[in-house]
């Protein structure tokens, strides 16, 4: 009998230590759906950089950050630059603004700063490093509007628009 009450408090122990790790497990609040998505646009752009710098993908995580239109243009920058023997080095600074949500997609503008990035074409720097569509040099930082959408219940970059004409 007296075995069995030793093996009681240890059980009874158990149930306290419950309630335990419940508590911090709720205590952290929930993320928002803009701070999940702020949170995996941050992870794209990392994804998106070192693509570039490398000039190839890695799918394993490139498949969890993006989807549709953004997923496919990657690729083709990365080939593109493969074949024009276009380079990057060093790194650029990404400024996020606030999240605004859509109802089904989720808005984030990047401030992007090139400023710390060298593109080479063969071997040789390209002044301007980067042209707007209208020819004259991309201002730098540019504002880059990101749209978040769900895929699979997991925030995905979608599209990127360069806001070429604005300022940060």
């Amino acid at each position: 009998g007296c075995g069995g009450d030793d093996n009681e408090p240890t059980v009874q122990e158990t149930p306290s230590q419950s309630p335990s790790p419940t508590t911090p497990t709720a205590s952290p609040t929930p993320k928002t759906d803009e701070e999940k998505a702020a949170a995996q646009l941050t992870k794209y752009l990392e994804v998106r950089d070192l693509a570039q710098f490398k000039r190839t993908i890695d799918f394993k995580t490139l498949n969890p950050v993006a989807t549709g239109e953004e997923f496919l243009e990657l690729q083709d920058t990365v080939v593109d630059m493969t074949q024009a023997d276009v380079t990057k080095t060093g790194e650029y600074v990404h400024t996020l603004g606030d999240p605004r949500n859509r109802g089904n997609s989720i808005e984030i503008t990047d401030c992007e700063d090139r400023s710390g990035v060298t593109v080479k074409v063969k071997g040789k720097a390209r002044v301007p490093d980067y042209t707007a569509p209208d020819g004259k040099p991309l201002r730098n930082p540019v504002p880059v509007k990101y749209t978040l959408v769900k895929d699979k219940g997991t925030w995905k970059v979608s599209e990127s628009d360069l806001l070429w004409d604005q300022s940060c």
